[in-house]
């Protein structure tokens, strides 16, 4: 599937789909915006920020949260649970895949 883009509602964007076999996939990811202006969520990434974070991306792993409901990948999301009277937070993103440890980083 070169070429094709899958249009989520976060600003995450699988590009040039590769299927490896029925069960793995290899793709090139849009992760954030990179401005000298604050973004959606009013960060800032500057270039030079972007920069710097790519060296650590080669081997981090991918997760993130598919809501059912909508049939979309949202933000790293955490559950409240209350239990015995106490409250406790958990993760509920789920491992989707790893950054390539030779991926190239642009932008």
């Amino acid at each position: 599937m070169k070429h094709t883009s899958i249009k989520l509602n976060t600003p995450c964007e699988f590009i040039n789909i590769t299927p490896v076999n029925p069960l793995i996939s290899k793709c090139q990811i849009k992760v954030c915006y990179v401005d000298d202006k604050p973004n959606r969520n009013k960060s800032v990434i500057t270039k030079d920020v972007a920069t710097e974070m790519a060296n650590s991306l080669p081997g981090s792993p991918i997760v993130g949260f598919f809501n059912e409901n909508t049939e979309d990948f949202e933000e790293h999301n955490r559950i409240i649970e209350l239990s015995n009277g106490e409250f406790r937070m958990r993760d509920n993103t789920r491992p989707y895949g790893f950054v390539d440890l030779g991926a190239k980083v642009w932008f």
